[in-house]
């Protein structure tokens, strides 16, 4: 698939952003666009909670609005139908917060530790059943780490699954 490509590109260097000043609150809205139509046949409710005004970092406007798709694909996917997913954006000058919370199956204490990792699946019935291939989630985190960010998720069995993702913002005067 495209993303094996883009991790194998972006593993060997092979990539390059095409950086610029981008409001991540349009990516957010790009990439909440691309996801609409799973969450509509999963039934969720989508809640998001953005600050009013712009939040600028110097991005790839692509491939951050890859980033935040894998991560609400990923949301929706691992929800039951009916579920919820909030997507909440804080700034606070220096950098910039944006989390992905569902309230799905959650992930194993055990696979955390392993879950950037290429080819990562956990519980590889459930994945297949879903349509996982272990990519998304190393591709997210090399993405936000060629942007200086960082991911961090946190889980656990039975109570959903929480990604924040950490860039810095650009110094606007």
């Amino acid at each position: 698939t495209e993303s094996l490509l883009d991790v194998t590109r972006i593993t060997r260097g092979k990539v390059e952003l095409r950086r610029e000043p981008v409001d991540l609150k349009q990516v957010l809205a790009r990439a909440i666009e691309d996801t609409g139509q799973l969450f509509d046949e999963q039934e969720h409710s989508l809640e998001v909670a953005l600050p009013e005004e712009s939040v600028w970092v110097f991005g790839d406007a692509v491939r951050l609005t890859q980033v935040f798709s894998n991560l609400l694909t990923n949301a929706a996917k691992y929800t039951d139908p009916a579920g919820k997913v909030a997507v909440r954006m804080h700034a606070d000058g220096e950098s910039a917060r944006v989390s992905v919370q569902d309230n799905g199956s959650g992930i194993s204490p055990a696979l955390l530790p392993r879950l950037f990792n290429i080819f990562e699946q956990g519980d590889a019935t459930i994945d297949r059943r879903k349509g996982g291939l272990g990519i998304g989630l190393a591709l997210v985190q090399r993405l936000v780490e060629m942007h200086q960010g960082k991911v961090e998720v946190h889980s656990s069995l039975g109570q959903g699954s929480e990604f924040v993702v950490h860039l810095p913002m650009m110094v606007t005067s």
